[in-house]
């Protein structure tokens, strides 16, 4: 009984370490196009890259064309529209959202 049940746990364990990792990670490229400093929403036009999955569905290094991003940043009076930036997105909840309450934001300038 003890042996059946130790059985079950290891072949349990693969199913459910891959439900629980659900972090995401995304690059932004691009050019900030408006700043609105109440809120701390930025506008960045750029390409977008997945640099990790939470699934392996998913192919990690597929850019999306150019288009607007809305990041939020806790000092926006920093940037400057036209400004070329990097930023990296961390995402870690399940849902194809894009919540910018829920997704942290590392900004970095381009020369």
């Amino acid at each position: 009984m003890l042996k059946s049940k130790a059985l079950f746990i290891v072949a349990l364990m693969p199913v459910l370490i891959s439900c629980s990792q659900t972090d995401e990670e995304y690059l932004i490229e691009g050019i900030i196009i408006e700043i609105n400093e109440n809120s701390g929403n930025v506008e960045v036009e750029g390409s977008m890259t997945l640099i990790k999955s939470a699934t392996s569905k998913e192919a990690v290094g597929n850019k999306t064309e150019s288009m607007i991003h809305t990041i939020r940043v806790s000092n926006p009076e920093e940037y400057n529209v036209g400004q070329k930036v990097k930023v990296n997105v961390f995402s870690n909840y399940d849902e194809d959202v894009w919540d910018v309450n829920r997704l942290k934001f590392e900004v970095e300038e381009v020369g």
